[in-house]
């Protein structure tokens, strides 16, 4: 059994809602919609009742729920006790973290660490956005650099370390390429080229321009920064980026714009609440000292 199914079972069963579940899991309705029908084919029994847009409950699901908990509960003391048992003996953190990670302050910290603490080792692993809280309660990493928009769990230690703002990334021939800012609604006849919904920042685009009164005319969604970049370059449409992401690409083929109406966003380290290894307390530590640098 798929292991993220239950643990998008149970969030359900907590949300009652599928659109706040797909927000809290970093990805969309439709997956969620599909994790749960295929637990329930696996299972052969329904979880939920839908009728009138809410869901509940069935008396089978209130019978699996506690069981699924059991299950994903031991699953993550089993991984932590490894981890902690592996990490204790090699002194190595592994860090699970979104791609641009360095791009970020956050990156310079990891070095000085190092530097400062010769005697251990930080394995790091690139993950999409969408997947990173998923890896972290699975017990598939000890600690996660993640971006996050309003984000709160109560299972979880959250260090924010800094903030960043999307920017409008217009190619450099483009009307508004010499604004100081951009109203959003200025680009609505624009094509836009952008991160897909594998990335937590898919939602978040849609939700700027649904702000501003209309549907973005989407011509590219994928995953990769330095392909939409290019495109950009080559006057195939529009983007919308962080500003910390795009900042060290060559400004003199592209014009970055900040918006007149913007969301934040926090960068942050995260890993689960309760009892860590030596080398997972020493980092962590060490960022705590370093928040407010």
């Amino acid at each position: 059994m798929d292991l993220h199914k239950l643990q998008v079972f149970i969030n359900l069963s907590q949300t009652l809602n599928y659109t706040q579940t797909a927000e809290e899991m970093f990805t969309t309705q439709g997956n969620i919609s599909k994790q749960i029908q295929a637990l329930e084919k696996e299972l052969n029994t329904k979880l939920f009742l839908r009728a009138h847009r809410k869901i509940a409950l069935t008396e089978q699901g209130k019978i699996i729920l506690p069981y699924a908990k059991s299950i994903l509960s031991e699953y993550g003391q089993l991984t932590t006790k490894l981890n902690d048992f592996q990490t204790a003996k090699s002194l190595k953190i592994e860090l699970h973290t979104i791609p641009t990670m360095p791009n970020y302050r956050s990156f310079s910290l990891i070095t000085d660490f190092l530097q400062a603490n010769p005697e251990f080792q930080l394995q790091l692993q690139e993950e999409e956005s969408y997947n990173l809280i998923t890896s972290l309660k699975a017990g598939q990493c000890e600690m996660i650099f993640v971006r996050t928009f309003d984000f709160h769990d109560k299972t979880i230690e959250q260090l924010d370390m800094e903030t960043d703002k999307f920017v409008a990334v217009l190619p450099k021939n483009h009307p508004l390429a010499q604004e100081k800012t951009i109203d959003l609604k200025m680009l609505k006849n624009d094509r836009f080229l952008i991160l897909g919904p594998s990335t937590n920042m898919y939602e978040q685009v849609l939700k700027l321009c649904r702000q501003e009164n209309f549907e973005p005319e989407i011509a590219y969604e994928g995953t990769r920064v330095d392909l939409i970049m290019q495109m950009v370059q080559n006057n195939l449409g529009i983007s919308l980026m962080m500003a910390k992401t795009v900042q060290n690409y060559d400004q003199t083929k592209y014009a970055l714009v900040p918006l007149t109406k913007n969301i934040d966003n926090q960068l942050s380290f995260m890993r689960l609440k309760g009892q860590h290894s030596k080398a997972n307390d020493r980092f962590w530590n060490y960022l705590q000292t370093r928040v407010n640098d």
